[in-house]
């Protein structure tokens, strides 16, 4: 009976985390498709360098160029251009909707 019942909760576990990683990946594939169309275009370094990646519990976009939180906030002598927080605030119902559906075929097979 203890093998049995200890067995399921790895089991339930592994389902979880399965499905909050997937969770996870898909939000973030929402946000950077959504974030990549959006991104303003000079030379197009700023668009190409937009990723994202899965860190612990949370799925990360973004880009590692240095000009970036000046393209998005602005600054004194460029107003600001969101193309970040519009592509996740614009996806907020859609990543709700993938990750009830992700938790919900893990959690089936359960």
């Amino acid at each position: 009976m203890s093998y049995e019942y200890t067995l399921k909760k790895r089991q339930a576990i592994k389902a979880v985390e399965d499905a909050s990683r997937a969770a996870l990946s898909s939000a973030a594939l929402l946000v950077l498709g959504d974030a990549i169309l959006r991104s303003p275009v000079d030379t197009g370094n700023l668009r190409s360098s937009l990723t994202w990646e899965i860190e612990r519990d949370a799925a990360l976009v973004g880009t590692n160029v240095e000009y970036a939180p000046a393209v998005e906030i602005g600054t004194s002598r460029q107003g600001a251009q969101p193309y970040l927080r519009p592509a996740l605030d614009n996806n907020s119902a859609a990543i709700e909707r993938v990750v009830s559906k992700s938790i919900g075929r893990y959690l089936r097979g359960i």
